[in-house]
């Protein structure tokens, strides 16, 4: 139950595990590490969707409210139970790589025309180079201008032979091949 404390034959590495892309549900009873020093079972009783979760590790006295901290995941132990936990990271990394590409997709669609690109994005990862892509009419790119910097812009048209009109600044277009061009 909530608060009691977790038995001292538990390992993690085998009866629980932490890791930074566990994700954890509502309700979902976990190991909590006290600042004592002491592991105890906790509740999940809120997900704050940046990676940290209130846990319950103290019913004051029955079912109502109680204490709880806020810790994250990589903080948080995960009991070994039901499917494998490899299957769990495996379905974590899924999930964090879609939520990754959605993030991208989004801020690439509230940029402007110009604008740089973050200065955290990394070609190969969150954006890809090459010479065989293709691109519509209106998408938004990113492209690589000749002075060595790497901008949002949008394709006006398509030339043919992989060339495409790529407006990159508020007044002029230029023709880019493929190859200079991101997604």
């Amino acid at each position: 139950d909530i608060a009691n404390v977790v038995p001292e034959t538990w390992r993690e590495g085998q009866e629980f595990f932490r890791a930074t892309q566990f994700s954890f549900r509502l309700g979902e009873i976990v190991v909590s590490f006290r600042s004592d020093g002491s592991r105890r079972f906790g509740k999940i009783v809120q997900v704050n969707g940046d990676n940290t979760y209130d846990v319950l590790v103290d019913r004051a006295g029955g079912e109502g409210a109680g204490q709880f901290r806020t810790d994250r995941a990589k903080d948080i132990g995960k009991i070994a139970a039901g499917r494998s936990l490899q299957d769990e990271l495996r379905a974590s990394d899924k999930t964090k790589e879609s939520q990754q590409r959605s993030e991208r997709k989004e801020r690439a669609s509230k940029a402007k025309i110009g604008d740089p690109i973050p200065p955290e994005w990394k070609a190969g990862s969150d954006f890809a180079l090459s010479p065989t892509s293709s691109f519509q009419s209106g998408e938004v790119v990113v492209a690589a201008r000749t002075d060595g910097s790497l901008r949002f812009g949008a394709v006006k048209s398509v030339q043919g032979d992989g060339l495409y009109e790529v407006q990159v600044d508020q007044i002029g277009r230029r023709i880019y091949f493929a190859g200079s061009l991101g997604k």
